[in-house]
């Protein structure tokens, strides 16, 4: 319903006027009536309606200073201008205050019934308008954000905006890029802390980090598109290092008390323009990773060429083969010891930091390899993928220090170990009856554990504990009952002497062969000759 006011100093006019506005059809309603200028401006102020319909000649204030005025303070009224006058100068004058509609007096009625209908149409669409416009404000304001945050990430991703491009549409989304100095930093929590896994402390972690960015160090921060887990910076200015220092002592502490993380932190060098940011970025996380040998809560500024390419690892087939025989005996510690040995070697201080991905990517290899050798690659993988929702090559991937690295790895090669011996039981019988028919072959010569050992692809000191949980027996007390039995049966034959006997069954020594037969069967060797001869 449309708010309308009358204005005229004679009263049969507004009457005449009320009769041919149809007020009952719930389209329009006369709020107020005005008797001369002043108190139709007055009552305009106080209703605000939307028509007011008035004459030109009106004691007090006259319809052309009256529409003046309006025009000036109450622009959205709609004004009809019902004169007596025929004069081309008020129309004028009227239109150079926006009236459109001056219609003469007597008023016709249709003609006036037009007047108000286009007024309402045009209202009616100028609200429409208006509400869609403010819709598309408050879908704006809403998106804001997130078309910020795209183009920031564009803007440290390659491309091919120029530095008044930039400019000009950093300045759309509220974003101040002026000035002619620039770094990059990029922060990270040294734990896993997702979006999706735990929205509340990513939000926490967030919000601390961009409002300490913005408050210290005068710094736009926002979201990583590939890893929403890291927050980029934009420093503007020249003393970004020490600012940067500040914000991360700042938020780490802050962290660490409300959310038991702490935070690590690369630094890109300075560069002049916009435009030149997407080569800070890649620098950035360059000296990001740098805390994968530093440890957590690190803060290192990039310097051209600080993490070499070349670790200088290598794997030997020779090492991969001993590894894979040793799992296959259920022997998992020589593989546990090459991951400590080539873990040890790489914090020796001797040895030049590289590239962490290069270090991860050597110990998939070796992990590739194991299960590759091992048969089990692909059942091994699906397993692992099923079983912790990641494949294993993520888990080593995703590790951010050289620590966490070793253990992983190590971890990885225990469920290796585990999956393989389920799949594959170890017959431990049939590997001691081996060793048992292996010495009773050779128990003339100069054997030992450590020859049995290698023939039946044993550590010697497994060997010796599984022979003893097996048999009862030590390796050498069985030994020795094996070569005394074979002399029992030698000693029957009375052309053969005691040393001869003695050098048959592999010992040099024959007053240490008497002394030991003695021992065991309770007889000395003459008397056990003489017995069985």
């Amino acid at each position: 319903m449309l708010k309308l006011i009358i204005a005229d100093d004679e009263k049969w006019v507004r009457t005449a006027i009320k009769s041919v506005i149809p007020f009952d059809d719930s389209e329009f309603s006369l709020v107020s009536e005005a008797s001369n200028g002043i108190e139709a401006l007055e009552l305009c102020r106080q209703h605000m309606p939307d028509i007011l319909i008035t004459d030109i000649k009106m004691p007090g204030l006259n319809g052309l200073e009256l529409i003046s005025e309006l025009a000036r303070t109450l622009p959205d009224i709609r004004i009809v201008v019902i004169s007596g006058y025929n004069d081309f100068d008020y129309a004028r004058t009227a239109m150079r205050y926006g009236v459109r509609d001056y219609l003469l007096k007597p008023v016709d009625e249709d003609e006036l019934h037009q007047v108000l209908n286009r007024i309402k149409n045009e209202i009616i669409e100028r609200e429409a308008q208006k509400r869609e416009r403010e819709t598309k404000q408050e879908q704006f304001a809403r998106m804001l954000p997130v078309i910020s945050e795209a183009f920031l990430n564009r803007l440290i991703s390659r491309n091919t905006m120029t530095a008044e491009y930039i400019r000009s549409e950093s300045q759309k989304y509220g974003i101040d890029l002026s000035g002619e100095s620039f770094t990059v930093c990029v922060i990270s929590p040294d734990t896993s802390l997702r979006e999706n896994e735990d929205p509340g402390a990513y939000e926490c972690y967030r919000t601390l980090v961009k409002r300490s960015m913005r408050k210290f160090a005068g710094a736009v921060t926002f979201p990583c598109e590939s890893d929403r887990s890291l927050l980029v910076s934009i420093i503007k200015g020249k003393d970004a290092r020490d600012r940067i220092n500040r914000v991360h002592s700042i938020c780490s502490r802050l962290l660490q008390k409300r959310l038991g993380i702490s935070i690590s932190c690369g630094v890109s060098c300075e560069t002049h323009s916009p435009g030149m940011l997407q080569n800070l970025f890649p620098d950035a996380e360059d000296a990001l990773e740098a805390r994968f040998w530093k440890g957590p809560g690190a803060v290192t500024f990039h310097t051209p060429g600080c993490l070499p390419e070349d670790p200088k690892l290598s794997l030997q087939q020779e090492t991969l083969n001993k590894i894979i025989l040793n799992i296959k005996l259920s022997n998992l510690q020589t593989a546990l010891s090459f991951v400590e040995s080539i873990s040890s070697s790489l914090k020796s201080e001797r040895t030049p930091n590289c590239k962490p991905a290069l270090v991860k990517e050597f110990f998939w290899q070796f992990i590739q390899s194991v299960i590759t050798m091992l048969n089990i690659q692909l059942p091994f993988i699906h397993q692992e993928t099923v079983v912790t929702g990641r494949h294993p090559y993520d888990r080593i991937r995703e590790v951010r220090f050289l620590t966490e690295l070793e253990d992983s790895v190590k971890e990885l090669l225990r469920r290796i170990y585990d999956f393989y011996h389920d799949r594959n039981p170890v017959d431990n019988a049939n590997i001691i009856e081996n060793a048992k028919r292996i010495i009773e072959s050779n128990y003339s010569g100069d054997i030992s554990l450590e020859h049995v050992a290698r023939h039946v692809h044993l550590n010697p000191a497994y060997l010796s504990e599984l022979f003893k949980k097996q048999t009862g027996m030590s390796f050498i007390d069985y030994k020795t009952i094996v070569r005394i039995e074979n002399a029992k049966k030698l000693l029957s034959d009375p052309t053969v002497t005691i040393s001869e006997v003695s050098a048959m069954v592999g010992y040099s020594d024959p007053k240490y062969f008497s002394k030991l037969f003695k021992k065991i069967t309770g007889k000395t060797v003459y008397e056990y000759k003489k017995g069985h001869s």
